[in-house]
């Protein structure tokens, strides 16, 4: 079992492998961190922010473990509480349970730490960008909510342009003739939700629902009212 003597507390390494830290805080007792890291960096990372609560004058005595909020208990309330549309709420659903979730459902929030975040973020698939993106700009959300909140000091997620993706693949625009040709190709009565599709930029959920009043052919305007959504179940 490797010891080693920390600037504020100690970190030890466990038969397992895997680090324990514990400090004595201002109330005398020694406290042991409620989780064990990967790498001692991880554990004197956390043993840096317990000393830093104790120097601002904010440290408060751990609470009992029934009484610690974990990010999935956490999670769940935040999306509870979002007035979302019906496709984000399904987005932030699928991220939260393919991506996030697994690795932080059962983990106390004070216990997320910059350099959790960025293991997690290291094992995200590359091969989806966006998605990755995405995940990353919803743990940041919720975490910045948690700050809000004063469950967390600062919001652990600081990794630059984690939240921006590029294209993978890069979309080449229908040139004119391809444009007619799939036009013409279309029933009659769909040709036109082609021409606004490319003419106007508009969504499919936006053309599905394009009625005949939102078209002012006076004034040569067009107006986009509603959209459809597809959400599953």
């Amino acid at each position: 079992m490797t010891r080693g003597k920390a600037s504020f507390g100690s970190v030890r390494r466990l038969p397992s492998g895997r680090w324990q830290a514990r400090y004595t805080a201002p109330d005398l007792v020694r406290h042991t961190a409620p989780l064990t890291f990967d790498t001692r960096g991880d554990a004197e990372t956390w043993l840096a922010m317990r000393r830093s609560e104790v120097a601002r004058g904010v440290w408060l005595p751990p609470r009992t473990a029934a009484e610690v909020l974990t990010f999935g208990a956490y999670a769940e309330t935040w999306l509870a509480d979002r007035d979302l549309k019906p496709r984000t709420r399904e987005l932030y659903r699928s991220l939260l349970d393919r991506r996030i979730l697994p690795t932080f459902a059962d983990v106390t929030l004070t216990a997320i730490t910059p350099a959790a975040v960025r293991r997690w973020y290291v094992y995200q698939p590359t091969a989806t960008p966006t998605a990755r993106a995405h995940a990353y700009g919803l743990l940041k959300g919720i975490c910045a909510t948690a700050v809000a909140d004063e469950h967390l000091a600062a919001n652990p997620c600081r990794i630059r342009a984690a939240g921006t993706s590029k294209r993978v693949h890069k979309v080449r625009p229908a040139t004119l003739p391809e444009l007619e040709a799939l036009a013409a190709a279309m029933p009659e009565r769909q040709r036109l939700m082609v021409l606004f599709a490319a003419w106007c930029g508009l969504r499919f959920g936006e053309v599905t629902e394009l009625r005949r009043k939102d078209i002012d052919l006076t004034n040569g305007a067009l107006r986009i009212r509603r959209a459809v959504v597809r959400v599953d179940g």
